[in-house]
């Protein structure tokens, strides 16, 4: 199946090795062990000197001896764990000291292991392998989360954008028709809780097969988005407008009656009238027929939308460039 992640990788040749010790010679035979199997191996002859090393350059595994002067291996795990650039790196600790106290006593601290001197070399080996390949499937899952975690974003967006393809019009990026209906719907019950009526406005550009014919549909067009802009400034945050369809729009008013959705209609037209369209001769203004009707219960959706519309038409064959009230 594509898409699927692959397997964790278990071993790499580039994973690196710090190892602490006061001793010199447990540094030369666990640096000379671990070369032997090709990891990369730094030493650091004290807290300090290994503090500066694993920042510089954090490795994936530490090697830790207890028991060491100035700093030892409890206080250099400490900072290491309370350093967000460092805390994930697993440390194992290297002690003589084999009392219950003393391993409960690295755990706390922030150890994965503790491997008892004087040690084997096959459980050293065997114990760096198994956190190595721990702390690289922990890294390998790290990356695939956050790929997916980006791919999941990724197809979020996406689904983002259809919807928004799915409720607006291309041109206006207003809402179109669908989403209007169902917003429409949503305040009709909004109504039925609260009894408080709403208005829709229906309105038409005059004249508009005549502007595409005398100056060209990108005219047109521009005519359409000129009049989307305005009545957006004209409408109140609250109002709902879409695009009914060709040069009609179509606006819900909450919490408006028949004085409210007047005013408003009126100061629509107005506002389309003042509009100056550049691909328009001055002689030509741009105006609108508007019809709107109240929704009080009396009748569906639908059936107040067709009352809008009538009033509309009948603004149309009075002269157009007015506002008609239903009813």
């Amino acid at each position: 199946m594509s898409g699927t992640p692959g397997p964790l990788p278990t071993h790499s040749e580039a994973q690196s090795v710090v190892i602490v010790d006061d001793m010199p010679e447990n540094l030369r035979l666990l640096t000379t062990i671990l070369k032997d199997q090709r990891y990369k191996v730094r030493p650091a002859p004290n807290g300090a000197r290994a503090l500066a090393t694993i920042r510089k350059e954090p490795p994936e595994l530490v090697l830790l001896d207890i028991m060491m002067p100035e700093m030892d291996g409890y206080e250099v795990c400490r900072q290491l764990k309370a350093d967000e650039s460092t805390k994930d790196i697993p440390i194992i600790f290297l002690s003589a000291l084999n009392e219950v106290f003393d391993k409960v006593k690295a755990f706390k601290a922030g150890g994965v292991d503790f491997i008892t001197k004087p040690f084997q070399v096959e459980e050293v080996l065997a114990r760096v392998k198994t956190h190595l390949t721990l702390q690289a499937q922990q890294k390998a899952l790290a990356l695939q989360n956050e790929a997916l975690l980006k791919k999941n974003a990724h197809i979020t967006e996406q689904a983002r954008k259809l919807e928004l393809l799915a409720t607006r019009d291309f041109l206006t990026g207003l809402s179109n028709r669908r989403d209007f209906l169902n917003r429409a719907g949503q305040e009709e019950k909004r109504f039925k809780r609260t009894h408080r009526p709403f208005s829709f406005i229906l309105l038409d550009i005059d004249h508009f097969k005549r502007i595409n014919d005398t100056y060209g549909h990108d005219c047109g067009d521009q005519v359409l988005i000129r009049v989307s802009r305005a009545l957006e400034k004209a409408l109140r945050a609250q109002d709902i407008l879409a695009r009914w369809g060709g040069e009609e729009f179509i606006c819900l008013l909450p919490d408006t009656g028949g004085e409210g959705v007047g005013y408003a209609a009126e100061k629509i037209r107005t506002d389309v009238e003042c509009l100056i369209c550049d691909c328009i001769d001055g002689d030509d203004a741009v105006t609108v027929t508007l019809g709107a009707s109240v929704y009080d219960g009396s009748c569906d959706i639908e059936a107040c939308i067709r009352s809008a519309d009538n009033a509309l038409y009948k603004g149309k064959n009075k002269g157009r460039n007015q506002v008609v009230l239903a009813g």
